[in-house]
C-alpha cells in the first residue's frame, strides 16, 4: 500500500521556533558572526536496500542523507516508489521526498526542511537536446548527445520549455501548492551542476582535448553553458519564490549567496588549468547571486587554494570527506574567512563522544568555520550506532557553544 499526500502531511509536524533558531545559527556562520553554538544538521533518511546492489536505494533524492536523527517507523508500513517511478511521476517524487521532511522535522538540531525536484545531473544537459535514461533503481544519466556545433544553438529564450525543465516547474508548483500550510518546508533548486561538469556531460572526454587544442570552441561552449545556468537559476528561483542571494539547499540555509556550483570534473585539471579554464566560469555563475558555495567529490585539495582565494566562494562542501584531515583543513578556512559545510566522517567503531570531540578540536576555537553534517564512512544507508538525537545535541552543545 502506498501512502497518499494527505497521509504524508498528517505525519509532518513542524517546529517553527526550532527552524527560526537554526536559520539564525547558520546565518551567523555565513556572516562570520559567532553563533551560540556551531550548527549541527541531524536527521534521518529511512531507506530500503535493494538486494545485490551497493549504495542507497529507494531514497527521496534529497541533497544529502542526514544521520543521527529521530526514526520514522511509519516509513516501513508502506510500499515505496522506485527512482524510475519518481522520475516519471511528480506525486510519487513528492511523497518519497516528504519522508525525509518528516524525519528531519522530528529531530532537534539545525537542519532546514527543504526538498528538491531531483531529475539528476543531466537537468541542464537536457535543454541542449541530450537524452536522459535511468534504470529502475538508478539516478538519471545523459545519453544521445547532439553534435558539438548544435550545442552552441540552444534556444536561450525558451529554456523553460526545453528538456526536463517543464517537469521541474511542474514539481515545484505541485510542491508549493501541497505544502501551502507548511511555510517552513521549502522547495530548493534542482541539480544544475556547474559549467565544467555540464560541459563534460555534453562532450565527455572530448572537452579536455578541445580545452587545449580548440580553445575557441571550448570557450564558446563554456559561455553558453554558463548563460544557461544563469538564466535557469533566475527563472527557477522565481518559481520557487526565494531571493536571488539566499535560500535553502536540503538541510543548509544559504544566508549570503544563493547558489551552489558542482565542480567534480575540475579534479582532473591541474591548478593552473583550473584557474584558466574553469574558475572564471564558476565565478560568473556565482557573482549575480551574491556568491555561494562549491561542492566537489573526490580529493580536490589541489584546487583548495583557488577556492579559498575566490571572493564569490563563501563555503565548500566535500562530497567525500574521508579524504581530508579537517584539523589541517579548517584552520585554512578560518584564515580565508570561509567555512566548510560537512565535516569529518565518523570512523568504524569510533564512539560518538570521540567523533564529536575530534570534530570540535579540528575547529581550534574558530566557531565560524563549520556547519556540521555528521557522516559515516561507506555508501550504504544503514543508520549505524547513534544515540537519541537529544543526546547528540547535548554533547555537541557542551563542546562547541559560543
Amino acid at each position: 500500500m502506498y501512502p497518499t499526500l494527505n497521509q504524508m502531511l498528517d505525519l509532518l509536524s513542524v517546529d517553527a521556533d526550532r527552524l527560526a533558531a537554526a536559520r539564525q545559527r547558520q546565518a551567523a556562520v555565513w556572516y562570520r558572526q559567532k553563533p551560540d553554538r556551531v550548527p549541527i544538521l541531524l536527521g534521518r533518511s529511512e531507506s530500503r536496500q535493494v538486494a545485490d546492489r551497493v549504495g542507497p536505494q529507494h531514497l527521496r533524492l534529497c541533497e544529502h542523507q542526514l544521520r543521527g536523527g529521530s526514526p520514522v517507523p511509519e516509513y516501513h508500513n508502506f510500499d515505496h516508489y522506485t527512482l524510475r517511478e519518481q522520475f516519471h511521476d511528480p506525486v510519487s517524487m513528492l511523497i518519497e521526498s516528504l519522508w525525509d521532511m518528516i524525519g528531519w522535522a522530528r529531530t532537534p538540531g539545525d537542519a532546514m526542511l527543504s526538498l528538491r525536484p531531483n531529475y539528476g545531473v543531466g537537468t541542464v544537459a537536457s535543454v541542449f537536446g541530450c537524452g536522459i535514461d535511468l534504470g529502475e533503481h538508478d539516478m538519471p544519466w545523459v545519453t544521445d548527445r547532439p553534435d558539438r556545433e548544435k550545442l552552441l544553438e540552444v534556444d536561450l529564450d525558451n529554456l523553460e520549455r526545453l528538456g526536463l525543465i517543464p517537469r521541474v516547474i511542474e514539481f515545484i508548483q505541485l510542491t508549493r501548492e501541497t505544502l501551502c500550510d507548511f511555510p517552513d518546508v521549502h522547495v530548493f533548486m534542482p541539480d544544475l551542476q556547474g559549467p565544467m561538469n555540464t560541459a563534460f556531460l555534453l562532450r565527455q572526454q572530448e572537452i579536455f582535448i578541445e580545452m587545449l587544442a580548440d580553445a575557441e570552441y571550448y570557450h564558446q561552449l563554456m559561455a553558453v553553458v554558463t548563460e544557461v545556468f544563469l538564466r535557469l537559476t533566475r527563472r527557477l528561483k522565481k518559481e520557487i519564490g526565494e531571493p536571488l542571494d539566499s535560500g535553502c539547499h536540503g538541510a543548509l540555509y544559504m544566508a549570503r549567496g544563493g547558489v551552489r556550483v558542482v565542480d567534480d570534473v575540475s579534479i582532473m585539471l591541474s591548478p593552473q588549468q583550473y584557474r584558466e579554464f574553469s574558475l572564471p566560469y564558476v565565478r560568473q555563475c556565482l557573482a549575480p547571486f551574491g556568491g555561494g558555495w562549491v561542492h566537489s567529490c573526490g580529493n580536490i585539495l589541489h584546487q583548495l587554494d583557488a577556492y579559498l582565494e575566490t571572493p564569490e566562494i563563501h563555503c565548500v562542501n566535500f562530497g567525500e570527506p574521508e579524504y581530508y584531515d579537517f584539523s589541517e583543513l579548517l584552520p585554512r578556512f578560518a584564515a580565508a574567512g570561509k567555512f566548510c559545510y560537512g565535516g569529518p566522517v565518523r570512523e568504524p567503531d569510533e564512539s560518538l563522544p570521540d567523533y564529536l570531540r575530534r570534530t570540535a578540536d579540528a575547529m581550534q576555537g574558530h566557531l565560524t568555520t563549520l556547519i556540521f553534517m555528521p557522516r559515516v564512512r561507506g555508501q550504504d544507508m544503514r543508520e549505524g550506532d547513534w544515540p537519541a538525537p537529544q543526546e547528540t545535541l547535548r554533547l555537541w552543545e557542551k563542546m562547541v557553544s559560543g
